[in-house]
């Protein structure tokens, strides 16, 4: 039977990332995979799938390779991240980071109210101890002078709070100036500890025994692109595709790495503190002449597909305080600096709007360097969690007509902070907890999330997790129920015990989640392309026809605006010249010109005579807008 092929994308999840191997494990054994994508948790799975797909194609094409490579060593990952404590060890704070490091672990873990509000309350003592006993000291001093031992025990219990207040001030305080230390996170993914690996340094090591190449290699995006092709594999430019999503709150959007259209520099200096130092080596050598300034060397991070898995990972798992951030810089030129002359864009230059769209950009297309020898000046773009933008990218590697499916792994919270899984039947509770939907009817529901809480603090905090949320996931959400979406995800169930931020789970609830990971992964084999693909052309067909409609009623007298027409007829017939952007030869100003007339003509005949290819369309309906590629 001819092998089949599909993409793979995984949402964001923290420790909830346990369920992608063994998903990823199943389904290799019915598809090869030519694209992988993932946000956060995801971005790590999507990259150690790849690396295990770069190493299962090598050995494939008669190289040599380690036990550890390929989807047999993904099996020990998977193996790895299901032991219990494993993660855990993996988060290593930031020297005067562990109290508060700490405290977040059993905030966000299964334990009950009480012990997290006593962790809380004792969490001062421990981060300020010197603040609250120089604060209590003062204050009863303050009340001895006043009214000697009477004095002391009437201003005793209103010491006592001032004195915890001030604690509080003073850890929080304390806690920000360890972050802003360390990157603005607690934990920055190194170990001083070779026998003790931190994230990161577990993470490099992994995509290097799963690709098969040594650590002072790093594997690259060019690595998986130039894989080995299986046998009768569809030729395409890549062998095997590899995308995640970071945001750069500097910019405030999120970023799909690696970068296509943008050039960062970096400072070894900040690099040290979060990659090994094989991978820093690397990228300074690779990174040609460092840029000088203000007496600090920036270096040019590799551009496009030469930037290392790791470092593009890294960068989209940055969970916001947890995790520290990653700084690039990008040039920004002095105000001092002489205007630059005017040029219509695609005339040979271009104008002080497109060098500003340029820096938004990440330097690609910045202004050229003065004739002065005047440097730039670097400032810094900070890259944080590709989940605060997109934490489920379903969008990725999607395809008008797709030539193979886009899997996608969906995870869900339904239950509340204790476990529903039924003791007497848990294999059924696991199957029924894992869902890909068995026809075109299902999966187009709305989410719904219940706020109301027996304790108005409790549901005023829901309230804003829940609006945080909104804000986080509405567009991931509405497109994961459009027609030919909603039938490829997958929908793992995850009770308040599981995943998320509990970093410190029981050996049982690991198992569990890795097993719905297995299950996860088996769901996909009862997928229908056939029917999958049908309602892509479905859906092309109806919001095709539904845009074309709209351009040819612009080319309709009684529906123009008067006023304009010289605009509407600048496309219709190239006169008068347009103002930007010119298509230069007279060959391609003809095809703008036929391809117009095309579309309306068929807008006209579709508005005259029909059919209606929207009637009987699945719902609900999608649109063509053009959008940009982020």
């Amino acid at each position: 039977m001819a092998a089949k092929y599909c993409d793979l994308v995984m949402k964001g999840g923290i420790t909830s990332g346990i369920v992608y191997p063994n998903a990823v494990l199943s389904l290799a054994k019915a598809y090869r995979f030519k694209s992988i994508g993932g946000t956060s948790a995801g971005a790590i799975a999507a990259a150690v799938a790849a690396a295990a797909a770069l190493g299962d194609r090598r050995r494939h094409a008669g190289e040599a390779m380690d036990a550890q490579a390929g989807f047999e060593g993904l099996s020990a990952v998977s193996a790895q991240l299901s032991t219990r404590g494993f993660i855990y060890r993996l988060f290593q704070p930031a020297r005067g980071g562990r109290a508060a490091y700490r405290l977040l672990v059993v905030l966000a873990s299964h334990a009950g109210w009480p012990r997290k509000i006593v962790c809380l309350l004792a969490a001062v003592f421990t981060i300020a101890p010197v603040e609250v006993l120089v604060s209590l000291t003062l204050l009863l001093g303050i009340g001895a002078w006043a009214g000697g031992g009477p004095g002391v025990l009437a201003t005793l219990l209103p010491s006592l709070l001032c004195a915890y207040g001030a604690g509080v001030a003073a850890a929080l305080l304390r806690v920000a100036r360890v972050a802003r230390g360390n990157l603005l996170g607690l934990c920055n993914g190194r170990s001083e500890d070779p026998q003790r690996p931190a994230l990161t340094d577990w993470l490099h090591a992994s995509l290097q025994a799963l690709s098969g190449r040594p650590l002072d290699q790093p594997l690259t995006f060019a690595d998986l692109h130039s894989a080995p092709r299986y046998a009768g594999e569809p030729q395409d430019a890549h062998a095997v595709t590899l995308q995640m999503i970071s945001t750069c709150v500097s910019h405030n959007e999120p970023r799909t790495l690696p970068f296509s259209d943008a050039t960062f520099w970096f400072l070894r200096e900040e690099f040290d503190l979060l990659f090994p130092s094989s991978v820093v080596d690397w990228l300074v050598r690779h990174a040609g002449t460092p840029e000088t300034f203000d007496g600090r060397d920036y270096h040019r991070l590799p551009a496009g597909d030469q930037l290392p898995v790791l470092v593009a990972t890294r960068m989209s798992l940055s969970f916001p305080l947890l995790i520290s951030a990653v700084p690039l810089h990008e040039p920004a030129w002095s105000a001092t600096r002489p205007p630059l002359q005017r040029v219509e864009p695609g005339r040979g230059g271009k104008n002080v709007a497109d060098s500003m769209e340029g820096l938004t950009q990440g330097g690609q297309g910045a202004p050229t360097a003065p004739a002065a020898a005047e440097a730039p000046r670097f400032r810094r773009c900070w890259f944080s969690d590709g989940g605060i933008g997109s934490n489920f990218p379903i969008h990725l590697f999607d395809a008008a007509l797709p030539r193979w499916p886009t899997f996608a792994i969906n995870l869900v919270y339904p239950g509340g902070a204790v476990s529903t899984v039924d003791p007497e039947d848990p294999q059924g509770a696991l199957e029924r907890a894992v869902v890909l939907p068995a026809g075109n009817r299902e999966g187009w529901q709305r989410s719904y999330r219940d706020i109301s809480a027996p304790l108005a603090a409790n549901e005023v905090l829901r309230f804003l997790f829940a609006v945080i949320s909104t804000m986080q996931n509405w567009r991931d959400l509405l497109q994961a129920r459009a027609p030919g979406y909603r039938d490829r995800i997958v929908n793992v169930a995850l009770e308040g015990d599981e995943g998320g931020m509990n970093l410190d789970m029981p050996q049982d609830v690991l198992s569990r989640i890795a097993e719905k990971g297995t299950l996860a992964g088996e769901r996909f084999c009862a997928f229908s392309f056939e029917n999958h693909y049908w309602v892509r052309w479905r859906n092309l067909a109806s919001a095709y026809q539904r845009y074309t409609l709209e351009v040819s009623r612009t080319d309709d007298a009684s529906q123009q605006v008067v006023a304009y027409r010289a605009v509407y007829a600048s496309v219709a017939t190239g006169q008068p010249l347009p103002p930007s952007y010119p298509l230069g030869s007279q060959e391609r100003q003809r095809a703008s010109q036929a391809l117009y007339a095309r579309m309306v003509e068929q807008g006209t005949t579709w508005e005259d005579c029909g059919p209606d290819l929207t009637e009987g369309a699945p719902r609900p309906l999608p649109q063509m807008k053009v959008t940009p590629i982020y």
